[in-house]
């Protein structure tokens, strides 16, 4: 038979565990409490952020609302050098953006492009000179250097106005461009003969920055036979109102052409 002793001990062993399963439910039933709060609490978190990408993406988009077109030269700029100082605004405003909601003004101006790389420019070099050398084997090169005449449009002379703005200058090139891709003929020389009736070794260096960056952004729309007909990535200059004015902008349009037509 158990003693008083033994029985007290066994009470307080039952009264032990009981205790121990209250503070266990308890337990249980805090964290399952916390666990809510804390799903309400990321929910209003994300709430709250994808509200502010909003009306930060509207914000832009509104602001330069006259200049839309430019939008996808925007992306281009930050994949080129998102630290570069641009002399556009638009372009340094945007390179200051998060990628999240560079890529939502993208989004609401339906382009299907995408801020999804950086440091673009040897990649696209890379891919126009493919463009040249395949078509036209025979024909001289105007990008040596790592397209030095073709950076410098950028780097040295952003902000300065296009030289040659006549209609005649650019429909003269692009004749010349498109003739030379239509033809069946590999041994045709559309550089060298631009090259040539340009003066490139001759004229002014911002001349032969534009003659080379006109040539980089017409390869990549004429090469490119395998367009993306059913992707949307904006036609800047074309449409919209806006203008292409300064080395700046046709350095980016040029790049654009190279990304859209023979990188993606």
């Amino acid at each position: 038979m158990m003693s008083v002793s033994d029985w007290i001990s066994i009470i307080c062993a039952g009264v032990a565990l009981i205790v121990t399963v209250i503070i266990a439910v308890l337990q249980i039933r805090q964290s399952n409490r916390m666990e809510r709060f804390e799903k309400r609490q990321d929910k209003r978190d994300e709430q709250r952020h994808q509200e502010s990408v909003k009306a930060q993406a509207v914000s832009f988009i509104s602001k330069y609302y006259k200049d839309r077109g430019l939008i996808p030269l925007c992306a281009i700029a930050t994949m080129y050098n998102d630290l570069f100082y641009y002399n556009r605004e638009m372009y340094r405003e945007f390179c200051c953006c998060t990628k999240e909601v560079q890529n939502r003004i993208l989004e609401y101006c339906d382009l299907d492009l995408r801020v999804s790389e950086y440091n673009i420019y040897e990649k696209c070099l890379v891919a126009i000179e493919s463009v040249l050398n395949k078509r036209f084997p025979d024909d001289k090169s105007v990008f040596y250097d790592g397209g030095k005449y073709f950076t410098r449009s950028l780097e040295y002379y952003a902000d300065k106005p296009i030289p040659h703005q006549e209609f005649e200058y650019q429909n003269h090139i692009t004749d010349v461009l498109a003739n030379a891709f239509n033809s069946n003929d590999k041994k045709e020389t559309p550089i060298q003969q631009l090259s040539v009736e340009y003066g490139f070794g001759s004229c002014k260096e911002i001349e032969a920055c534009q003659l080379v960056t006109v040539i980089a952004e017409f390869a990549a729309i004429y090469g490119n036979k395998n367009k993306n007909i059913d992707k949307s990535y904006g036609s800047p200059g074309g449409y919209d109102g806006e203008v292409i004015e300064t080395m700046e902008d046709l350095f980016l349009l040029a790049l654009f052409e190279i990304y859209t037509n023979c990188v993606l």
